[in-house]
C-alpha cells in the first residue's frame, strides 16, 4: 500500500511548511515570536503567493531575531532549565478529571508564556547580579494590576530555585513589594440577585430560555456553598455523598490542600434536584450545558451578563456572589472563623476581604461625659457674695 500523502509540503531543509495558504516556519520548540509577542512553534512568514524566496528571507530574519532574544547574560539558560523542570512537574500533577485538566493546561500555558516574557526582559543579565531594583523596574510596568503579583511570584520561585542550586545567594524578588489590586466593594442586594435569576428564565422575546434554569441553579449553588465559580462549574455528582459535598478547591489544592465538606441542606437538595431535572442529557457534572459538558468561564459569564442586561442591572459579576454570601453570613451572626472554614481560606485576612462594607462592626461601649466639680456660691441681695467650697 502506498504511503499516505502528507497534507503540508515543506521546503527541503528549512522547516518551512505550506499550511493554510501560507509559508510557516516550525521552530524546534515553542518560542516567543518578537513580531507577534506570542509563544508558539508555528510562525507565519508570508502568503504562498509571495513565493519561496520571500519565505526563506523572512525565516532568516525571524530566526535571527529569536537568537538575538537570547541575550548576553546567563539568565536565559537558567530560566530555561527551571522552566523545563516546572513543566515536567505540572504535567505529572495534572488532574485526572478531563474538565479540571483543561483548566490546569490553561494555567500551564500562562506560566510558560509569562516565563518567556520574563526571560526576554532579563536576557542580558546574570542571575547572581540581579538586584531588587531590577525586579521592581520590571514589575512597575503593571503597577496595580493582578498580573504584577503573578509575575513577581514566578520570579520569586525562580530565584528560590537558583539559590537552592547555588546560582545566586539571595532572592531579589522577595524584597520587592507589589501594590495590591484595588479590592471590589460591590454588594449584590437581595433584590438584584432575585431580579437576575428571574431574568435568566425569560429571554428578550418573552419566551423561556433553554439554559436559564441551569444557570439559575449555578447562581444559587454559588451563594449557598460559598465556593469559587470553578468548583461549582466542575462539581461532579460523585462528589455528593451521604456525608455531604466534598470540595477540594482548585486554587489552593496544591498549596494548602484544604478540603471543605459541606452538608446538604434542604435548600441545596432542592437545587440539586432541579439541576438533575433540567439537564439536557446525562452528565457526570451537576451544572452542565446542552452537550452535557461543564460550562466554560466565558460561556456562563456571558449568559449571566445577558440576564443582567434584561434585568437592567449594571456593575455586578458572578464573582460578587461569593462576597454577597460572605457578607450575609456575617450579618446573620456567623463568626469570621466560621466563614474562613467555609471559604477554605488559610488565613483570616483573606476572608475579611470578602466581607463588604455593608456590614460594619457595631460599637457596644457607651460613655458619659466626664463629670465636673460643681462650685457653690453665696448670694446676697442678688449679688455673688462669696464662693463656698
Amino acid at each position: 500500500m502506498a504511503d499516505k500523502r502528507h497534507s503540508h509540503r515543506t521546503l527541503t531543509g528549512t522547516r518551512i511548511y505550506i499550511k493554510d495558504g501560507s509559508f510557516k516556519y516550525l521552530s524546534p520548540e515553542p518560542m516567543l515570536n518578537p513580531q507577534t509577542a506570542k509563544v508558539s512553534q508555528w510562525h507565519t512568514l508570508c502568503p504562498v503567493k509571495d513565493g519561496e524566496e520571500k519565505a526563506r528571507e523572512l525565516k532568516t530574519i525571524l530566526v535571527g531575531a529569536i537568537i538575538e532574544r537570547e541575550g548576553s547574560g546567563d539568565f536565559p539558560a537558567y530560566i530555561d532549565k527551571w522552566r523545563k523542570k516546572m513543566l515536567v512537574d505540572r504535567t505529572k500533577a495534572s488532574p485526572k478529571d478531563p474538565a479540571r485538566a483543561i483548566v490546569w493546561a490553561t494555567g500551564t500555558r500562562n506560566f510558560e508564556s509569562d516565563s518567556r516574557l520574563i526571560e526576554k526582559a532579563f536576557r542580558d543579565c546574570d542571575v547572581a547580579k540581579i538586584e531588587p531594583v531590577d525586579v521592581a523596574e520590571f514589575l512597575d510596568q503593571w503597577e496595580g494590576q493582578r498580573v504584577a503579583q503573578t509575575r513577581k511570584a514566578t520570579l520569586s520561585k525562580f530565584f528560590a530555585w537558583c539559590c537552592r542550586k547555588g546560582y545566586c545567594k539571595t532572592n531579589p524578588a522577595k524584597e520587592v513589594e507589589v501594590k495590591a489590586t484595588q479590592k471590589r466593594n460591590v454588594y449584590i442586594t437581595d433584590e438584584q440577585f432575585n431580579a437576575v435569576t428571574a431574568a435568566l428564565l425569560v429571554g428578550e422575546d418573552k419566551k423561556p430560555t433553554r439554559t436559564g434554569e441551569m444557570v439559575k441553579c449555578y447562581m444559587e449553588l454559588l451563594y449557598m456553598l460559598f465556593q469559587r465559580g470553578t468548583e461549582i462549574r466542575l462539581l461532579r455528582w460523585d462528589q455528593i455523598v451521604d456525608g455531604g459535598i466534598l470540595f477540594t478547591p482548585t486554587k489552593t489544592e496544591k498549596a494548602a490542600g484544604t478540603n471543605v465538606q459541606w452538608p446538604i441542606t434542604d435548600a441545596v437538595r432542592e437545587v440539586l434536584k432541579t439541576a438533575k431535572r433540567v439537564a439536557k442529557m446525562n452528565s457526570m457534572y451537576v451544572i452542565s450545558n446542552e452537550q452535557g459538558q461543564p460550562y466554560t468561564t466565558h460561556g456562563i459569564a456571558t449568559l449571566f451578563s445577558r440576564a443582567c442586561k434584561r434585568a437592567k442591572i449594571e456593575g455586578i459579576t458572578l464573582k460578587d456572589i461569593r462576597s454577597k454570601a460572605s457578607t450575609d453570613a456575617i450579618k446573620q451572626g456567623y463568626t469570621m472563623k466560621q466563614l474562613q472554614v467555609s471559604l477554605a481560606h488559610t488565613d483570616e485576612a483573606t476572608t475579611r476581604g470578602y466581607v463588604r462594607n455593608k456590614v460594619a462592626p457595631t460599637n457596644e461601649i457607651v460613655l458619659q461625659l466626664p463629670s465636673a466639680k460643681k462650685d457653690v456660691y453665696l448670694i446676697e441681695s442678688g449679688k455673688i457674695a462669696g464662693k463656698i467650697n
